[in-house]
């Protein structure tokens, strides 16, 4: 049976768009492991199993493709962040254990061991990862860190269900990425107890009055 012109195209289509993502998800993780400044269209591309020459077909130059990444490992760093708070609480009920509220979940997940180490591996939240570097974007690049950074803190401010505001929101936000930050700087063993401490303090001062005031 004959294939129809629009089938040709829309499986060429389907294909472009797997190819997309796979740029994208390799340039994400490139940046949030080695930062903008290293990323080259060159090694994107080796990285992704493509030719460079297939680069110009997707993105109209490097500018473009770094804030596309950013603006991808933005979604991705929430997705997975809140795909593990619902295995945690899947889990916790499972156990029979009362669930954490998913706003110390978020909290416990974000200021954890595994997402300090997360961005030698290029995972993670890109605002820790790459927030120092911000204000040396272009300006196109600069409008996506301030949605990813937006996002954040929404995230916050629907995690905290009325009882949190936007400047607080915005507040632990900055607290929390540079507590990753600033632990990154340090030896692992210090790292970890600022780490823990840091986690403690702002659960009692962030969930705890939030969840009085419910």
């Amino acid at each position: 049976m004959a294939i129809s012109g629009k089938a040709v195209a829309a499986k060429k289509e389907s294909k472009k768009e797997l190819t997309h993502q796979r740029i994208l998800e390799t340039a994400a993780r490139m940046i949030r492991r080695d930062g903008f400044e290293a990323l080259a269209v060159a090694d994107v591309m080796k990285h992704a199993g493509l030719t460079h020459g297939g680069f110009y077909a997707h993105f109209a130059n490097r500018d473009a493709l770094l804030a596309e990444a950013l603006a991808y490992a933005g979604t991705d760093s929430q997705s997975a962040m809140a795909n593990a708070c619902a295995l945690h609480n899947l889990n916790a009920a499972a156990s029979s254990e009362q669930p954490a509220s998913t706003l110390q979940m978020f909290i416990e997940l974000y200021l954890s061991e595994q997402h300090l180490f997360a961005a030698q591996s290029g995972a993670g939240c890109p605002v820790a990862a790459l927030g120092g570097e911000f204000h040396r974007l272009d300006l196109y690049s600069q409008t996506v860190a301030a949605k990813v950074v937006t996002a954040l803190v929404e995230r916050l401010v629907q995690l905290g269900e009325g009882s949190i505001s936007q400047q607080q929101a915005f507040l632990y936000s900055s607290a929390m990425v540079g507590v990753i930050q600033l632990a990154r700087a340090l030896d692992r063993s210090e790292a970890l107890a600022y780490l823990d401490s840091s986690r403690q303090l702002l659960l009692e001062q962030f969930v705890v009055p939030a969840v009085l005031s419910k």
